[in-house]
């Protein structure tokens, strides 16, 4: 069971989810790479909580979805403004994170704030992060 002074705080992660589809003539496992690679340097560097790019198994005819999705996960307001301002200031169009953008066809962007859980986040023990008497 998650403390009570743990739950409050628990449930403020940001989960900023993209859905894409790499250009044609783009080799999709390279690309995958340097996505993973750019997300990698971001976790080691505390940016971001964790993150998770998942490939679209539908069929092209039934469903609506990009064929790539990552999700990254913050662990509140304040890791999610912090990771921006970063990136802005070091240029969205640069470095790793322009050599993403060049890969990507199409993508779709949206911001959800998690507000329940079956348990903690898949990234984060909370105990590790709250300091409170169980």
């Amino acid at each position: 069971m998650i403390p009570s002074c743990a739950r409050a705080e628990l449930f403020q992660m940001i989960h900023y989810n993209i859905w894409f589809n790499l250009r044609d003539a783009i080799d999709e496992p390279d690309a995958l790479e340097i996505i993973h690679t750019f997300l990698s340097q971001l976790y080691d560097a505390g940016s971001i909580a964790g993150f998770q790019v998942l490939k679209n198994t539908g069929e092209a005819a039934r469903t609506k979805m990009l064929n790539f999705q990552a999700l990254i996960e913050f662990r509140d307001e304040a890791q999610f403004s912090s990771a921006f301002s970063a990136q802005a200031a070091s240029g969205i169009h640069t470095g790793l994170h322009g050599r993403v953008m060049a890969l990507v066809a199409e993508f779709r962007i949206e911001v959800f704030k998690q507000i329940s859980a079956s348990g903690p986040p898949s990234t984060l023990d909370p105990f590790l992060q709250y300091g409170c008497e169980v």
